[in-house]
């Protein structure tokens, strides 16, 4: 399991291709970002959010996808996970798998709240969902449902509403205008303090100016934003709705927020501004055949107005979370011992449970002890190295995960950078000292060695033949790169 590249057009669509599949299975109403719309999330900056694409792989095949996520600057215990592995391929541990890469991750963030949505078709349970099923099993609870309700486009339908009075509604397409700009933030942070969400733990941040134009220039690139918003005759902004059109899918439009301010409630408002925004939408549509909306269960009122203009349940959009205690984490430093025929040095671990590891020389920080002294102490007893003054951080991995340290919930490693002429190891530890800690013998490897190994031992990291390949075709990273299992 590793992190990849979406600038990878070959790597990106073979992931692309596993997460569509597992997020459409078995739901005719799915919805899914395309893929273009979703590498230009994944690629552009975002000083809110940090997304991540995360692939399995099965020798050199893509077996499973996740989306990881979080917010920057509010929600900061906080994650998002999208777990997808296709029908053909379920069952063989791959989600639980990835699962173990986002709690690592997680850690290494100090986030401990994790969140999830997943979206189960009409006729199945919680319990006959696969999806439902694996969020239980891993200890998620359902804290919102939504109803997912789609109306047929064009829409031809016709809704019975008294005249609009007291208010003017007005629609536009794209950026907001500079003069409803403030009155369209206000907005913003009504709905976000009335939309129903159940026990999803949520921090509000008010939407400002800047941050209104910074979400349009991320969404442009993908969608055309249509929006009707209403205000009283005074000018005092009063509720709004909005419509993505989306540039690359040819089938689906969403309607997004519909509010009414609590105070203007009563004279049919909601009605009026999706009709506002219909209009809108009839001018612009090209070939969608259908518009989706998602409506909390207990949110009655809009209820009774999407059912006004023919939407009908097709799924339900389910919101689960999860809150783990912090673990406990042990800390190791440890080299990437390579000679100048660029082989790598690795030791070999047989553990009581029968498995066997090949990982790198280092070992756990003692009390007080920088990285460095660590890793200088370990070489020297492993390996009999001597430690450069300043050697390159590479990588920094975690592990949340039994069985990889007595008495921790898992492993911090820190990887190091040692170029060294080709050497025996011999360290001051004897090899009965080394086998009491697991060690039983080394190995030089070379690229092309890594890269065939198929077991049964483990190599780790996992992925370690790839993160040689990437050192040295283009160097150390500028910072060191996270690491899963």
């Amino acid at each position: 399991m590793r992190e990849i590249d979406p600038a990878d057009g070959e790597l990106f669509d073979a992931w692309y291709a596993v997460f569509w599949a597992g997020a459409t299975a078995d739901r005719p109403a799915a919805i899914v970002a395309t893929r273009e719309a979703l590498a230009s999330s994944l690629t552009s900056r975002n000083g809110l959010k940090s997304r991540h694409a995360v692939a399995a792989f099965d020798g050199v095949r893509v077996v499973g996808a996740m989306l990881f996520e979080y917010w920057l600057e509010s929600n900061l215990d906080t994650v998002i996970v999208e777990i997808d592995v296709a029908p053909a391929d379920r069952r063989r541990g791959i989600g639980t798998a990835l699962w173990g890469w986002a709690r690592s991750r997680a850690a290494g963030e100090g986030r401990t709240i994790f969140q999830a949505g997943l979206g189960m078709p009409t006729g199945f349970t919680s319990e006959t969902w696969p999806g439902s099923a694996f969020a239980a099993k891993l200890g998620f609870t359902v804290e919102n449902v939504e109803d997912h309700l789609v109306a047929e486009l064009p829409w031809t339908g016709s809704v019975e509403v008294e005249p609009l009075e007291g208010f003017r509604l007005t629609s536009w397409s794209g950026p907001c205008p500079e003069e409803y700009l403030q009155a369209f933030a206000d907005l913003q942070t009504a709905m976000d303090r009335d939309v129903p969400t159940g026990g999803m733990t949520r921090e509000l941040v008010p939407w400002d100016v800047e941050r209104i134009r910074a979400r349009e220039l991320r969404a442009d690139k993908n969608y055309l934003a249509l929006h009707t918003m209403a205000q009283t005759t005074d000018g005092r902004p009063a509720g709004y709705t909005t419509i993505y059109l989306p540039r690359a899918d040819p089938d689906a439009a969403q309607q997004d927020d519909t509010l009414v301010l609590r105070e203007h409630r009563g004279h049919n408002l909601g009605t009026h501004l999706k009709l506002a925004n219909l209009k809108q939408l009839a001018k612009h549509r090209t070939t969608q055949k259908w518009l989706h909306t998602w409506t909390a269960e207990t949110n009655t009122a809009m209820q009774k107005v999407n059912a006004r203009f023919g939407f009908e349940a097709q799924e339900k959009n389910v919101e689960y979370e999860l809150e783990l205690p912090v673990p406990r984490l042990r800390p190791a430093a440890r080299a990437v011992v390579l000679d100048a025929q660029d082989r790598i040095l690795l030791m070999r671990f047989e553990f009581d449970d029968g498995h066997v590891v090949w990982a790198a020389p280092g070992g756990g920080v003692e009390p007080g002890e920088s990285l460095q002294k660590a890793l200088s102490r370990e070489l020297s007893e492993e390996i009999g190295l001597d430690v450069p003054a300043d050697p390159t951080h590479l990588w920094h991995q975690v592990t949340v995960a039994p069985g990889h340290a007595a008495g921790y919930d898992g492993v911090i490693n820190d990887y190091f950078l040692i170029r060294a002429d080709a050497f025996t190891p011999a360290g001051t530890r004897s090899a009965a000292e080394l086998q009491a800690e697991h060690v039983h013998g080394h190995r030089w490897w070379t690229p092309e060695e890594l890269r065939a190994h198929q077991g049964p031992a483990y190599l780790s990291p996992r992925s370690l033949p790839h993160l040689l390949a990437a050192l040295l075709a283009d160097g150390p990273p500028a910072t060191p790169t996270f690491q899963g299992l």
